[in-house]
């Protein structure tokens, strides 16, 4: 949005609920609406009883003195609201899909995924793998959707990697400085795969020497951690794994890793396996899990058969026996990264696209 702002873009932030820790930087770009809770009192008794014409009523209301090109529906999540927009105010709808299969059915109705992809006039996909799976498993025309990989800002990443201190960082999070440190990052949840996590370290601290695993991003609560922190403790790897909250200082930990470990089920296109490369780190991850596999493809690090636990073991004793073959492939997957997946490039891209349909819509 930043990036927009400053190529001339104005822009009107349409949420389905006003919150989250983005929520000043948004306001600071750009004016925010929040979409009204239609199906209580106040709001379905001004625009109707429906909660879909409450909303397609608002959208109207709120948004008849400006002139919209365009609607823009940065997630799955919203696909509800997005058809709802597209009808109220008869422009073009872009969809940009960040999601493959698990997270499409989790975060949206099979009907609004359909009328979103039957509505939407045009649809990026933020990798490959993406595209792939909304053309073969939801129906989605392939002449409608175009790949544009999701990105990062290099240029701040770089700079915090250069302005990174890693002793500080060894004794800030209470890292060892004599192993060999693999790490991910990540929510704690299963499509991230931090349960084939710990079962990876599990094997790796049966098999390997001096090998600590590090996972940054875990809430400590909830379910989900606590089944996790059970089986750790069961399987007696609580000295082999170090958890970390989610912290602003994750690349500066990335950059004191020896390899990065993307043990996910699916990923899109992991940005945090982005930032990774940028640091130079070789990347071990599964086949068939979508973005990682798809940008490794054993250029920039080494990948095991989707859910093989010993296979990525192996990968990593690979690794610790080799430390040219690691340079080479933390130096391939900067270099991927500078060439095919920069920022410059990449939102240049997305801002050609978005303009062809401001211009159709002109005319």
């Amino acid at each position: 949005m930043k990036d927009f702002q400053q190529r001339g873009f104005e822009m009107e932030l349409l949420c389905m609920t006003k919150w989250g820790p983005l929520l000043p930087e948004f306001e600071a770009i750009c004016p925010v609406s929040t979409v009204p809770e239609s199906n209580q009192g106040r709001m379905s008794k001004l625009f109707g009883g429906n909660p879909e014409d409450s909303i397609m009523s608002y959208i109207r209301v709120r948004y008849q003195q400006i002139d919209i090109d365009l609607i823009y529906a940065n997630t799955i999540a919203c696909a509800g609201l997005a058809v709802i927009a597209k009808k109220a105010l008869e422009v073009p709808l872009i969809s940009h899909i960040h999601e493959l299969q698990f997270s499409l059915n989790m975060y949206a109705e099979t009907e609004d995924k359909r009328r979103l992809f039957e509505l939407s006039d045009g649809v990026i996909a933020c990798s490959q793998a993406v595209a792939d799976n909304l053309i073969a498993n939801n129906g989605v025309n392939q002449d409608k959707v175009k790949v544009i990989h999701s990105f990062i800002d290099n240029e701040r990443v770089i700079d915090v990697i250069e302005n990174s201190n890693s002793d500080q960082i060894f004794e800030e999070f209470q890292l060892p400085r004599n192993q060999f440190l693999v790490g991910a990052c990540g929510n704690a949840e299963w499509r991230k795969g931090l349960d084939i996590f710990i079962n990876i370290a599990q094997e790796a601290s049966q098999k390997l020497n001096s090998v600590h695993f590090v996972w940054i991003g875990v809430k400590p609560e909830g379910e989900y951690y606590d089944q996790v922190m059970y089986d750790v403790r069961k399987m007696g790897i609580e000295n082999q794994i170090t958890f970390i909250p989610p912290t602003p200082k994750a690349v500066e930990i990335i950059n004191t890793l020896d390899a990065f470990l993307v043990s996910s089920r699916e990923d899109p296109f992991p940005l945090v396996m982005l930032e990774a490369a940028l640091c130079e780190k070789p990347i071990l991850g599964f086949e068939n899990s979508g973005g990682c596999s798809e940008f490794v493809k054993d250029k920039a690090g080494l990948l095991a058969k989707y859910m093989h636990i010993s296979g990525v073991v192996d990968n990593l004793k690979t690794f610790i026996e080799n430390e040219q073959l690691r340079k080479e492939k933390g130096e391939t997957g900067k270099r991927q990264i500078l060439e095919l997946y920069n920022f410059d490039q990449s939102s240049l891209k997305l801002k050609n696209y978005l303009e062809q349909f401001q211009t159709e819509n002109e005319v």
